[in-house]
This record gives structure tokens, sequence and C-alpha cells, in this order.
């Protein structure tokens, strides 16, 4: 039976810059529930396993090695003092795709989730928008070096702007970010298409029609590209109920776009990250969810209501 590989540590939890920031890393616990719950209750294998911390070799390949140091010592813009706890967690998190990466490359399954991993904003060498290490450059990069060719689907409310950035001179890389026009980071309006970098901004307010549309702009330009792996970053911030974005998608919406992919790459291995969601408790595990159900193998029926 085909199953899916959750990569999930405990650890996860700790990820809070502090109490009243957006980013409370509970969701990726609430995550972990409700897919485990949700396998359990249709009789589905979805099996854990343990993230290792990235070494320095993987941070490296796209990141400033004074920049590694100074997450190691427990310094970022993006929290207030000396937290090394958090420096810890971000190795912990940007690993726990490396790790995803593994199981696939050593075809233990075809889909493999890190809800903590798909953090877009991150750059080479200093943090931005609640994102530390660019785990998605990491894991792209290190497929490629072994002969794979990665198509990046980012469907957070957000552009994939790291990511973009990092990889636009792997030529065995496709990035395609649909996102918010004129929120946070306030790029992605023009796409690259010399250096296949892809952007659908959408307008404020937009539902799962455009979340759909930009779907199906995807799967044509791979059809061009051939990917022999596909990473999908997740972001849940594209809920109508989200405070971070404008845009309003519904919990169907993001599993009809990535059912869409896998129906149409139906063998192909596929990483999922959770990227941004901002409604720990309710919509951003749900979202979640949904898209493991909808990833899993089209031989395995997850039909969502």
């Amino acid at each position: 039976m085909e199953h899916a590989i959750l990569v999930h540590s405990p650890e996860y939890g700790n990820w809070v810059f502090d109490d009243n920031h957006p980013t409370q890393g509970r969701r990726f616990l609430h995550g972990r529930n409700k897919i485990m719950k949700e396998s359990q209750d249709r009789h589905l294998n979805v099996y854990e396993v343990e993230p290792q911390p990235a070494t320095n070799e993987d941070l490296l390949l796209v990141h400033d090695a004074k920049y590694i140091a100074e997450i190691d010592n427990g310094f970022s813009d993006e929290w207030i003092g000396k937290k090394e706890n958090l420096g810890r967690i971000a190795r912990l998190m940007a690993g726990g795709s490396v790790t995803a990466l593994n199981e696939l490359l050593n075809k233990k399954t075809l889909l493999a989730i890190n809800l903590a991993g798909a953090k877009h904003h991150a750059m080479r060498d200093y943090s931005s928008g609640f994102c530390i290490y660019a785990d998605f450059a990491v894991a792209a990069t290190k497929a490629t070096e072994l002969g794979e060719r990665v198509a990046i689907f980012d469907c957070d409310a957000h552009h994939g702007d790291g990511t973009e950035v990092l990889l636009k001179s792997n030529e065995n890389v496709m990035t395609f970010s649909v996102h918010e026009y004129g929120i946070f980071p306030g790029t992605g309006l023009l796409s690259d298409y010399k250096n296949r970098a892809y952007n659908f901004p959408l307008a404020g307010g937009t539902g799962d029609e455009g979340l759909l549309s930009a779907t199906d702009m995807f799967l044509e330009a791979t059809q061009e590209f051939n990917p022999s792996m596909i990473f999908v970053a997740c972001g849940a911030d594209g809920l109508g109920a989200d405070p971070l974005s404008h845009l309003d998608y519904t919990a169907h919406g993001y599993w009809q776009a990535l059912r869409n992919i896998r129906e149409e790459y139906p063998s192909t291995p596929i990483l999922l990250g959770g990227a941004g969601g901002y409604l720990p408790d309710t919509g951003t595990p749900e979202v979640w969810k949904n898209a493991t159900l909808a990833l899993m193998a089209t031989n395995t029926e997850v039909v969502i209501p």
C-alpha cells in the first residue's frame, strides 16, 4: 500500500519567538496530530521519522558561514536577544527537509512531509519573514547535485523570494510562486523565464479560482521543464481567515490544487513543507492535513468532501 513519511520532532513546538508573535510552534504539533488521526481513520499509512539537524555542509550550500555562526550563537533579527534554543531548532527544522529528501531519494516513499520546512524568505546571509534557513534551497541543491530536476510549487500567500533568489542560478531547478501582490516581501510581480522563476501574483480577495489557475500554469510550465522531483511549499496563510494576507482560499481549494498536481505526476516523489500559516489551532493544521491527503498517490482513495 502507498504510504507517506512525516518528519517530525516535538521540539518543533518550541518554535516561539515570543508569546504574541504570529509564528507559534504548536501549529506543527496540531498539524502532525491531524495528519496522524486522519490517516488512522482512513486506514492510510503515514510513518513518523525523527529529523536530523542540518550539518554545516548542508547549510553552506546556500548560506554564509558567518551567518550560520550567528544563528548557532542564538542571534537573529527575527527575535529579540540571544536565544540559542531557537538557533538549534532552526537547524533541526532545516535538517527535517534534508531528512525528508533522503527518504525520497532512497525510494522509501513518494511523499515526505516536513511541516516545519519551506522557510522561503531566508537569504544567504540574513533571515527574513520569520525564516532563518532556506531549507528548500538546501534540499533542492543537494538533489540536483545527485542528478535530480526539481520543480518547486509555492502556494504560500507571500512571495517565495528567498527560494527564488538562492536557486535562480541552478539550471536544474524551476521555482513557481503564487502569492498575494503588494504584501510582504513586496516582490514577485514579474517572472524571470530565462532563469525558470515563475511568479503568479493575485489581488487581495482572490479565492480558490486564482489558486487553481496558478496550479494549471505550474503544470503547464513543468511539461517543458520535466521535473524528477516536486517540492510543495504549502503555506496555509492564503485562507480567508488568516490574519497575514487578504486572499480567500478554502481548505478544499488547497486540497484540489495539490490533488491536481499529484494526478498529473502520480509517480513523482514530492517533498511537502508547511511554510506559513497563522491560524495555529484551526485553519493551518487543517490545510496541512488536506495537503497530505491530496498528495498521497492516486491509487489511494482520499476524497475530501
